[in-house]
């Protein structure tokens, strides 16, 4: 090419660049199961290298959710479930005012879903520049990975709708392309069939439309969520009533529970005379407890509705170490308990349960007691203590009424000496033997697993969270899984650690021996972006599909059987994930998000009677 072609070929790119009415953006769709790099366009999880069934292929053109040919989305759902897609918006040249809006889907006899049922996101993209410690071999690597979704909102504040490509506010070196998340929930009240919409996606100078096509099937997910768990939280109980309330919602719309530790009434002790206040208490906490603060009352909507929190932790604590102020409702006296010791807490816990058996609804709610004191303490006085505040609290609230539970991995040796006094044993996921939890689980104690689902080194293994940003979905998804595997409960540490830096540094658990990318981190504080609203992430959304896939597994169960369930999560999740004999396996699934989506098909089918 001579000077004068090139001269003329720049000023023809440099035209097409600043003219709004010639600048192109294409759109495609990608399934909920990956993400894509806003810098090449390819799927971040596209790396074969590191597990050899990761997708691959021309997914621009084809995927399991989208077809080039006809511009149409495809996606399923039961009622009051939600279903989720992203288009990807796609320009080599710069473009403004992108904005994205979705006509209301229209089914049988003229039905639709519409209004708050069709939601919108703007991804947020943070840096990693390094793998998480203990993960050097599956880290995805160094790369722009969109988390945050930021729901649209009116017009003129920052980083929201509508936005140019490059964002001038996220600031991502050659930007090519921007990720819009689409969450469509189907009302229970939904006909099944087949609905259909458009996602109308606009820019300065030109405009895309998609056809949304949706398939709602004739089955409905329970409101009372069936996995057990929670996720740990420390920060809820420290924000206004009102700013709390918005993160309870969130998280019951993705169905799950913050685990907050703990709540508590005033208290006054004279001698042995108890008198609890539960003013405040039950100002902040009876909404949780009845169900009101999930149903209109409270502006929710969602799966859920009306019902109560699962379980609640109860008030009490011990001692740990010199720290005895911690202890509620006392610390035990430094030579033993007393008779005067032994009755301030017996009758705390008769007030206790009092208090929480007045309302039919708080009935619903299991009680937990859990120690925080005695957390992952690995010695005899602590079993002794253990034993001994189970059966206190045994002789007055009653085995049946609530669970004493126990975090940590414990030895068998242990949890023999313990089993009397323990319902309930939270394992880290380092220590939890599948066979040992079988063995305790038909002496009647109950098991929730807590912590990583897959252990690439031993490293690892002080980690209790299961959020890292540079691992793929699958290991949120697989969550719902596992604990139908396992016939287990589930913990998690965190949902917002450090939740403010977060939306600029991926690198939000850092010590001199590891650093962890969004760990514990599933919810953003929206107020660093002008939000009055907690801002949800692509890894919350990757976890609630997990935790609706388990509802598919239970009404199939309930259908066909136990085996049938057992049969497609056996054939997904073939390994045994996590466990000393895990140690350092990491072929545990299949890694394509297809075939999990494959399998959910396939369980729906069975469950509508269709195979």
């Amino acid at each position: 090419m001579g000077n004068r072609q090139a001269v003329l070929v720049l000023l023809l790119l440099c035209f097409l660049a600043s003219s709004p009415a010639l600048a192109r953006l294409s759109v495609w769709a990608i399934g909920d199961g990956v993400r894509v790099s806003p810098q090449t366009g390819k799927l971040i999880e596209e790396r074969p290298d590191i597990q050899k069934d990761y997708p691959t292929g021309n997914y621009r053109q084809k995927n399991f959710v989208w077809d080039g040919a006809t511009r149409t989305v495809s996606i399923e759902a039961a009622r009051n479930e939600f279903a989720a897609f992203q288009l990807i918006l796609e320009a080599f040249f710069p473009v403004t005012s992108v904005d994205v809006e979705l006509t209301p889907l229209e089914g049988p006899g003229g039905r639709q879903i519409g209004g708050r049922n069709l939601q919108v996101f703007k991804a947020w993209y943070v840096q990693v520049r390094r793998p998480s410690t203990g993960y050097e071999m599956l880290s995805l690597g160094p790369a722009w990975y969109p988390d945050a979704l930021m729901p649209k909102r009116p017009s003129g504040l920052r980083s929201g709708f509508p936005f140019s490509i490059p964002d001038i506010h996220n600031n991502i070196p050659g930007q090519t392309n921007h990720a819009v998340w689409v969450d469509i929930y189907v009302p229970r009240d939904a006909a099944p069939g087949k609905y259909t919409g458009t996602a109308k996606v606009k820019w300065d100078g030109g405009h895309s439309d998609v056809t949304v096509a949706l398939e709602v099937w004739p089955f409905t997910l329970p409101d009372r969520f069936s996995p057990r768990g929670d996720i740990y939280n420390s920060s809820l109980r420290t924000m206004p009533p009102e700013q709390e309330l918005k993160y309870y919602q969130l998280a019951w719309q993705h169905r799950f529970q913050p685990g907050v530790y703990a709540y508590r009434p005033g208290l006054k002790i004279d001698g042995t005379k108890v008198t609890l206040d539960w003013t405040e208490y039950d100002a902040r906490v009876s909404k949780y407890l009845d169900g009101s603060a999930f149903t209109d009352k409270y502006g929710y909507w969602g799966p859920g509705y009306g019902e109560p929190l699962a379980h609640i932790l109860l008030p009490f604590d011990c001692e740990r170490g010199e720290n005895r102020r911690r202890a509620w409702p006392a610390a035990m006296p430094e030579n033993g308990p007393t008779p005067e010791f032994e009755a301030v807490w017996k009758e705390t816990a008769r007030q206790v349960k009092a208090h929480f058996e007045r309302d039919a609804n708080w009935r619903k709610v299991r009680k937990i007691a859990f120690l925080d004191g005695l957390d992952e303490s690995y010695n005899e006085a602590a079993y002794a203590k253990m034993r001994y505040y189970g059966r206190l609290l045994d002789g007055v609230l009653g085995d049946d009424w609530y669970q004493f539970r126990i975090d940590g991995g414990y030895s068998r040796e242990a949890m023999e000496s313990m089993q009397d006094a323990i319902d309930l044993w939270v394992c880290h996921t380092v220590d939890y033997d599948v066979d040992l939890m079988r063995e305790f689980r038909a002496r009647g104690i109950e098991s929730w697993f807590y912590g990583p689902m897959i252990y690439e080194q031993r490293k690892n293994s002080g980690c209790g969270s299961n959020t890292f940003l540079d691992l793929d979905l699958l290991t949120n998804r697989a969550i719902g899984w596992v604990a139908w595997k396992y016939r287990s409960g589930w913990i998690e540490w965190e949902f917002d650690w450090n939740a403010y830096a977060a939306w600029y540094e991926a690198e939000n658990f850092k010590e001199d021996s590891r650093i962890y990318t969004g760990s514990g981190q599933l919810i953003y504080r929206g107020e660093v972006m002008a939000y009055d609203q907690p801002v949800p992430s692509i890894s919350l959304k990757a976890q609630r599909r997990g935790l609706q896939d388990y509802e598919y597994f239970k009404l199939l169960a309930e259908k066909l059987g136990e085996a049938e369930a057992d049969r497609i999560v056996n054939g997904l999740i073939f390994g045994r994930p996590f466990g000393e004999k895990a140690m350092g396996v990491t072929n545990l699934w299949k890694n394509n998000p297809d075939a999990w989506d494959e399998a959910r098909r396939e369980a729906a089918r069975r469950i509508a009677g269709r195979t």
